[in-house]
């Protein structure tokens, strides 16, 4: 059953979706060794503060609307999530951060 009137991308739910896409990576050895859950929330906060969040804050006509923006986000959560775990495992990097 539709409800009737505007809906919003809920945060909440981009952030969670995000969690699970990285967690169903890790479980089938495709994603990081060990979840980072301060490093998406970092992530999550950046995202819905910046330009690209703008549509995060936008009411949607209905709910399957604001859904396709959740999913979109989400996979670009987890996609930066899995890129910077990436990063933090090469050896150049880890021989870098020693040096700081």
């Amino acid at each position: 059953m539709e409800l009737a009137g505007n809906s919003y991308p809920v945060r909440a739910f981009i952030h969670h979706k995000a969690k699970m896409r990285v967690l169903q990576a890790e479980s089938i050895g495709t994603g990081c060794l060990t979840f980072d859950e301060s490093l998406l929330q970092d992530l999550s906060t950046t995202l819905f503060q910046s330009e690209r969040g703008a549509p995060v804050f936008v009411a949607y006509p209905n709910r399957q609307a604001a859904e396709a923006i959740e999913d979109r986000f989400a996979l670009e959560l987890a996609e930066t999530y899995r890129y910077i775990k990436q990063k933090q495992a090469s050896k150049q990097i880890q021989r870098l951060n020693r040096l700081l």
